[in-house]
């Protein structure tokens, strides 16, 4: 069966289980000659990451922090989810918004030209 087009998809929820985040306690690290530090298993898991993915770092105030995507976007569902309004369905907002204001512009094309059309018609019985 080919494969369906357009932007069909199965609706995901957006409840995500904030369960798996976890601390680890502080561990004593070696820096080698090249710069590298081996983060250890129990670490990779506490931050959601495999080997091949990408992580991002920063330095504040003289303390290293690495972040994985994984991480970062639970912070982003939890913070969303505070502002979530019960019985809201924000994507169906947004389309109705975008609807409403397609129409105002339809509507303002078709007066514009209703009135182009009657300039035009007031030229051509003046000639």
């Amino acid at each position: 069966m080919p494969a369906r087009k357009g932007f069909a998809e199965e609706p995901r929820p957006f409840d995500h289980d904030d369960s798996g985040l976890r601390s680890v306690d502080y561990t004593r690290l070696k820096i080698d000659s090249a710069g590298r530090i081996v983060i250890p298993a129990e670490m990779r898991t506490a931050m959601l990451v495999k080997p091949g993915d990408t992580v991002t770092a920063e330095v504040v105030n003289g303390e290293f922090r690495i972040v994985s995507a994984e991480i970062v976007l639970r912070q982003i569902q939890a913070l969303a989810r505070q502002h979530k309004q019960p019985g809201v369905d924000e994507v169906d907002e947004f389309i109705a918004d975008r609807r409403e204001e397609a129409r105002r512009v339809d509507e303002r094309f078709d007066r514009l030209e209703r009135e182009a059309a009657e300039i035009a018609a007031a030229r051509n019985q003046k000639k």
